[in-house]
This record gives structure tokens, sequence and C-alpha cells, in this order.
């Protein structure tokens, strides 16, 4: 198996090297990046994350498809409540999976101003559609700490190499 993930991306690193932009999507082994997101990607940690623009200082934040299949099937998650304030890496919320319970860390510092309900009642949408299943919505206290972000094409090798190494099928992910 890995050396199938190794000669498919040394043939398909032409296509990640130039972008191989679908619409606003990003193709990396079969796992989509979304170009109008910012990411927090540190692989030591198994930690992929995506934070978007709501605008007015507002940011929804979600789990990357990376970590909907490594944390495959999620079972339950508990999100802390609106009005909590939390700081860069505070626990957001905690994500029961088949595999372990982890906690999801907030990337940035604010006030939780909404959770996505619809997720706390199907977390499965997690595994299925992790960029429209965001988790919480923040109002950001700390906007430098945007800046630590990365975007999408400034990801790509880290979650080439991480597909590679933890070998992820990212075929189940329906957007």
């Amino acid at each position: 198996m890995l050396r199938r993930n190794f000669i498919k991306g040394v043939l398909l690193l032409p296509l990640i090297k130039f972008g191989n932009v679908m619409g606003k999507d990003i193709n990396v082994l079969g796992c989509p990046l979304k170009e109008d997101r910012l990411y927090r990607v540190e692989s030591y940690r198994m930690l992929f994350q995506w934070v978007k623009d709501e605008k007015e200082g507002i940011y929804s934040v979600g789990m990357m498809p990376l970590l909907a299949v490594l944390s495959y099937p999620i079972y339950s998650i508990r999100i802390k409540p609106v009005g909590t304030v939390l700081e860069k890496d505070d626990n957001l919320a905690v994500v029961e999976s088949g595999k372990r319970i982890a906690t999801f860390p907030t990337p940035l510092s604010g006030e939780v101003v909404q959770i996505n309900h619809e997720i706390v009642n199907n977390p499965e949408l997690l595994n299925k559609k992790p960029y429209t299943s965001w988790i919480a919505k923040l109002r950001v206290s700390k906007p430098e700490e945007l800046k630590r972000l990365k975007g999408a094409k400034d990801v790509l090798e880290e979650v080439r190499r991480t597909i590679i190494e933890e070998d992820i099928d990212c075929s189940m992910i329906e957007e």
C-alpha cells in the first residue's frame, strides 16, 4: 500500500506543484483543500484544522478531511457553549470516535458565538462533509493569531506527506 501511494505521489507531484485547481479546491492525492480557508497543520500532533472568515471578526472553525478520515467513525462531539471565552489551544470540543476520545483545540483566541447543532445531532457529518460541517464560530479577540495560519498552497507539501505516511484515503469525503 505504501509503495502504491509513493508511486501515486510521485506521478501526481507535478499536479500538486502547479495547484491542480478545480473550482475553489486543490486536490491533494484525492483529499480536497479549499482555497477560501486558512489552515493549521501540525502533523506531529495530528492536528488538521481550517478557519474561514465569516466577516466582522467572526471565524468558523472545522476539521480538515485528513482529520475526518483519521477520526472515522465519529460518534459524538461536545462543543463548548456559546459565550465561552477561549485562548488559543484551549479545548473547543471533545470528539469521540471509534479510535479514541480526543480534544479539539481552538486555533484562535476568542468567544464562541455559535455552535453547529447539526453536527452535535449528526456527528457523522464531520466524516462525510468536513468543510460544510463547521464546529463553531468564534469572535476573534487576537486577530494577530491569524498570521500564524497558512493558505492552502502553503500546506500542500505537509498534507501530501501526511496522506502518504498515514495511507489516507479521502474517498469517503462527499464534498
